[in-house]
């Protein structure tokens, strides 16, 4: 079913002649028409209900991924166990079964990069994402007008706060349904810098104590968008929609693989429940700084004009680098939602993993 890019009711009326060309970026665009960007009008949603039963595409994969992994002039692993490199295919011209394999390489290894990916447009990046599943729109980050369905990844000379963004998360936890695979795009590039960096859930999990795992897997999280709302009052803007605070599964299950992650983000995991906030506080704050200095679990990407990273949002953990101030770097991110977290006791750890 091809996605119809029908606007929400509210949003149609505040942008009628508004029309981001594919073959433009939509940063350049906006600054062409003297439009606000990423753009703040407000206007309202209804508040999200939980989406049941989304199909996940990865589960129709190949064990070997051939159709995918067959069709390109070249595969790299970037290190041992996060981050592969495709060249030769065309995402938006893969076909269904190699859209099924890259959900399951995705949620294998953490995140797979396709370069120079220039009939990526901006229309076709939205089609390719909701084949996956339902596009996010934010609660509250700045829209495209004509394209709310894509997250304008964006600072420039104005961004003196780009460094609360570098922290590492898995994006929208607070949601009632996960982010599944992403997909982001670079069209502006800084000189230097500006790299993102990507960690294997699946492997921090497991270099975890095996007693100290056996008593997170007990735990569960709450995880909240009042934070952003925070920011966004602060800033003078409002939300879409009213803020959640979700409970979620301390470790979760990836439906794909089977395999067990922490599901924590610093900038959104509050508390954990059930437990008093002197300690939740203490076995949080451990848990962020592990995943901060499991750096034999990361890889860094640099990026290329048109540049495509691909990656499972609900087991890996990702944060831009903040290091390019104050040039422009712009990019654009899809979310196909998944379904809700949840954690199967009998899911196994990385090493026992049989693809």
């Amino acid at each position: 079913m091809t996605f119809d890019f029908k606007l929400p009711e509210q949003l149609q009326a505040l942008f009628p002649d508004y029309h981001t060309p594919n073959e433009t970026s939509p940063y350049e665009y906006a600054k062409a028409q003297g439009v606000q960007y990423p753009n703040y009008t407000p206007w309202k949603m209804e508040p999200l209900e939980e989406i049941k039963d989304i199909e996940e595409k990865g589960k129709l994969a190949s064990k070997d991924k051939s159709s995918l992994l067959n069709a390109a002039t070249s595969v790299r692993n970037i290190t041992p166990l996060t981050g592969t490199e495709i060249l030769g295919l065309s995402l938006a011209k893969l076909s269904d079964s190699q859209k099924n394999d890259l959900a399951k390489l995705a949620a294998e290894r953490g995140v797979v990069v396709f370069r120079a990916q220039d009939d990526l447009d901006i229309r076709e990046q939205v089609r390719f994402g909701s084949y996956f599943g339902p596009p996010h729109i934010h609660q509250e980050s700045g829209i495209i007008p004509d394209i709310p369905w894509v997250h304008a990844v964006y600072k420039d000379e104005n961004s003196h706060k780009g460094l609360r963004s570098q922290v590492w998360h898995s994006d929208v936890p607070y949601e009632l349904n996960s982010a599944g695979l992403t997909t982001l795009r670079f069209d502006t590039i800084p000189s230097q810098g500006g790299d993102t960096m990507f960690a294997n859930g699946y492997a921090i999990y497991e270099s975890l104590n095996p007693g100290f795992r056996a008593y997170l897997e007990t735990l569960s999280a709450v995880h909240s968008g009042y934070g952003q709302l925070s920011i966004a009052q602060s800033e003078g803007r409002t939300t879409r929609r009213p803020p959640l605070e979700t409970v979620h599964p301390l470790v979760r299950t990836n439906p794909i693989t089977g395999l067990k992650s922490l599901y924590i983000s610093e900038n959104f995991t509050t508390a954990i429940v059930g437990l008093e906030k002197k300690l939740s506080d203490v076995l949080l704050r451990y848990l962020f700084d592990y995943v901060n200095n499991a750096l034999q679990f990361q890889v860094r990407l640099s990026w290329g004009k048109h540049d495509v990273a691909v990656w499972d949002n609900r087991s890996h953990f990702h944060t831009g680098v903040f290091d390019y101030y104050p040039e422009v770097r712009h990019g654009t991110r899809v979310i196909a939602l998944a379904n809700k977290a949840y954690f199967d006791p009998n899911s196994k750890l990385l090493s026992e993993y049989e693809g």
